[in-house]
């Protein structure tokens, strides 16, 4: 296996990428000097997408950078061909490699409509596996079932099918496609189709000799899955060296981390360590961050086993760091989406202002001014009534919403005769996305619950929703349990880049268990010590990853403790020169306020922020829940 890897990173350090779908050949070394020294745009942006292509697998980030450059170059000069392979890489880096599939999914229906536009232009495509339909609705269908929409991606399967014409097509296309079909049904958990397409690209190599990694890899996939172990190993460890003269670098990582993960439920803990630390290897040339995500949760797992305590510490440390980067790429997608869909608008509002435009250019020729000016007051009167009809709709909608936000609140908090507990909220919007809610258990423990749904609004009031069913329809366990379950219902509901951040207490008699889903820090004070102490484990939201983990934290629950849950509404409140109004300083007055009750302290607080905003609506939700031990 050393040599293996020695082999895999002299191919990654020297390698030159193959040609690309329909390029000639491909020299790194002197493409950019092409590119300087070319005045013709297409050759510009051949040579750009074969640089794109040649990092796709192993560095995505550069790959957007020359694909971006090639992408403004085609757009420029109505190159219609040429855009649309950038998109299709673009797609495939965005999905594959980075994990940001809104834009991965975008850029698939950018290609859809290149090849649109090709066709009305008479042109052709010069490969046939990507000349037809098909090859867009496969794009689009991937990019679905990494969102996790099985309907959506089951439709675009179909149609892909039925739009490939696989009797012109040479066979290292037909293997490509058919793996590439296996993993777009294993993403959705269809492991039937998924083994089926994995075992007919097998097959075609079997029979044709043209070597691919994929089928290899999908199969070992499925059959890690399915638990066969042994087998998965023997599978994973024919795609590596299928793998090498493709430069596939992807197949090789998931491979190493497959046969780690399938020596890991083998109970064989050296031989999953040793292939866990040859990924860890490669991820310093490679970039896939959710997969190096797993491989570290696993070397976290696997030196726990040993009693190896630095070495597992190392690795959750390594995994928090990860989780953080994805977190983030979180928020970055949806803001990305949001410019995205801005975008759009605008695009199909100068698209009708063209329209518009041309009508009227028309009616001027056959009408004379009055005409045309009853025609225009006609509409005008129109639309002011469609508009008023449209905004009555919204306020009936968002009224309708409103109440059922209401309803979802407690009608009153908790009585405990050992606990005194105080709520406030107030949305920014007609419609909020911050929710807290009790559930008294029958041994008389109290689960307190505070959550924070992306975004405003209608949408965010259905995240709620979501969540509060989900939370009635869960039995009682540990918090951190509670989040990993809910986490699951919210994953298959699937409602689209929505998210719920959410923290959990379980109050006891003598104590407290804690779990957070990407909320703020729970704050305790200590009557003992008075000092309060800061909880920060927290797991992405939820509605991220299927397969997230949450970490369960307990102290004892004292007489003069008080526990304050909150979102992040309060401490990000700006004043009017923008400067928020800051977690430490927040720390600070609930450490000075907690001798008080806890409506008191709720109090102290909100007139803090208020003053702090100095008349300033809030821009989010703000929510408290605080509960003092008597």
């Amino acid at each position: 296996m050393k040599k293996v890897f020695v082999i895999i990173i002299v191919f990654l350090l020297g390698a030159k990428m193959s040609e690309a779908q329909y390029s000639s050949n491909f020299n790194f070394g002197d493409s950019l000097k092409k590119v300087e020294a070319s005045a013709e745009p297409n050759e510009k942006v051949r040579i750009l997408i074969n640089i794109g292509q040649y990092y796709e697998y192993f560095k995505g980030d550069s790959a957007l950078y020359y694909l971006n450059i090639a992408k403004e170059i085609a757009t420029k000069n109505d190159l219609y061909v040429p855009l649309y392979f950038v998109n299709y890489f673009l797609s495939g880096t965005y999905n594959g490699v980075l994990g940001n599939y809104p834009l991965g999914l975008f850029y698939a229906f950018e290609m859809l409509k290149n090849y649109q536009t090709i066709k009305q232009n008479g042109l052709t495509v010069p490969n046939a596996a990507f000349d037809n339909f098909g090859s867009s609705y496969f794009s689009i269908a991937g990019a679905y079932s990494f969102l996790g929409n099985k309907a959506k991606t089951t439709e675009y399967l179909e149609k892909t099918l039925q739009n490939i014409d696989f009797n012109s097509l040479p066979t290292f296309n037909k293997i490509a496609i058919y793996s590439n079909v296996s993993k777009t049904y294993y993403q959705i958990n269809d492991l039937v189709n998924a083994e089926k397409y994995a075992l007919l690209g097998m097959n075609m190599y079997d029979t044709s000799k043209s070597t691919m990694s994929f089928p290899y890899l999908m199969y070992a996939d499925v059959l890690l899955a399915t638990k066969k172990y042994e087998k998965a190993i023997e599978f994973y460890k024919k795609t590596i060296p299928l793998a090498i003269p493709y430069k596939f670098y992807k197949d090789i990582f998931q491979s190493n981390n497959g046969i780690a993960t399938a020596f890991y439920h083998l109970n064989k803990v050296d031989s999953a360590i040793f292939y866990a630390t040859e990924v860890t290897k490669l991820s310093k040339v490679i970039t896939y961050t959710e997969g190096l995500l797993k491989n570290d949760l696993l070397l976290y797992s696997l030196y726990k086993i040993k009693g190896n305590k630095d070495s597992a510490l190392k690795y959750l440390e390594a995994s928090e760091d990860l989780r953080n980067t994805i977190f983030n790429n979180v928020k970055s997608n949806d803001a990305q989406t949001m410019a995205i869909n801005e975008e759009v608008k605008q695009r199909e509002l100068a698209e009708q202002e063209a329209k518009q435009r041309k009508i009227l250019i028309i009616t001027a020729i056959g009408l004379i001014l009055v005409v045309i000016g009853v025609y225009l007051n006609g509409k005008r009167k129109q639309r002011e009534r469609l508009r008023q009809i449209e905004e009555d709709r919204k306020n009936n909608e968002l009224a309708a919403a409103r109440d059922l936000q209401q309803s979802m609140l407690p009608k009153e908090n908790p009585k405990r005769a050992d606990l005194d507990i105080a709520t406030f909220i107030r949305s920014s919007t007609e419609v909020g996305g911050d929710y807290y809610d009790f559930f008294p258990q029958p041994d008389g423990g109290l689960f307190s619950v505070c959550g924070d749904a992306t975004g405003h609004g209608v949408t965010s009031g259905m995240m709620v929703s979501v969540t509060k069913a989900g939370l009635n329809g869960i039995s009682p366990v540990k918090p951190n349990k509670i989040l990993q379950r809910l986490n699951g219902v919210v994953k298959r509901i699937d409602l689209g880049t929505l998210r719920m951040s959410l923290n959990i207490a379980e109050i006891t008699n003598d104590e407290v268990f804690l779990s957070s889903a990407a909320m703020p820090p729970i704050y305790l004070y200590k009557a003992a010590t008075k000092q309060v102490e800061e909880f920060m484990n927290n797991g992405l939201p939820l509605g991220g990853l299927r397969d997230e983990e949450f970490v369960l934290e307990n102290r004892k629950f004292e007489a003069g403790d008080v526990l304050v849950q909150l979102s992040d509404g309060l401490p990000e409140a700006p004043n009017l020169l923008g400067e928020m109004y800051d977690y430490e300083r927040l720390r600070s007055l609930i450490q000075s306020s907690c001798h008080l009750t806890a409506q008191e302290i709720i109090d102290v607080l909100i007139k803090s922020v208020d003053e702090w905003m100095q008349g300033k609506r809030n821009p989010d939700d703000i929510t408290l829940v605080i509960t003092k031990k008597k």
